[in-house]
């Protein structure tokens, strides 16, 4: 049988494509918060040490922050990431769908023929 939909299984594939991307661009988000709140939250603290002890950074710097800015973007990444692949499976659930249906009714009205 012939493959049928090519525009939706290529914008389904898209979308499966667009939520592997964005999950890996979600990992390297979290690793660069992670990253950048260690080693830029020792500069910080050194940088606001001379200002009579009042510190730059406050709550969200060093370990703290670089934890809370890595919460929320793996909330919201993996949250994207996981809907765009869903949608590009719920297109070719679709697709499987309708082809399941047709070929049901084709035996159903071959049963009946007969």
């Amino acid at each position: 049988m012939e493959k049928r939909y090519k525009a939706l299984r290529t914008i389904g594939t898209i979308y499966k494509i667009l939520g592997v991307i964005a999950g890996v661009m979600t990992v390297l988000a979290i690793l660069g918060f992670c990253a950048t709140s260690i080693f830029g939250g020792a500069m910080f603290d050194a940088l606001s040490s001379g200002r009579n002890g009042f510190s730059m950074p406050g709550m969200f710097g060093g370990v703290f922050g670089g934890i809370i800015l890595s919460l929320g973007a793996l909330i919201y990444g993996g949250g994207a990431s996981v809907t765009l692949f869903a949608l590009g499976e719920g297109v070719y659930l679709l697709i499987e769908l309708e082809e399941n249906t047709r070929v049901t009714a084709m035996l159903l009205k071959k049963q009946i023929q007969e």
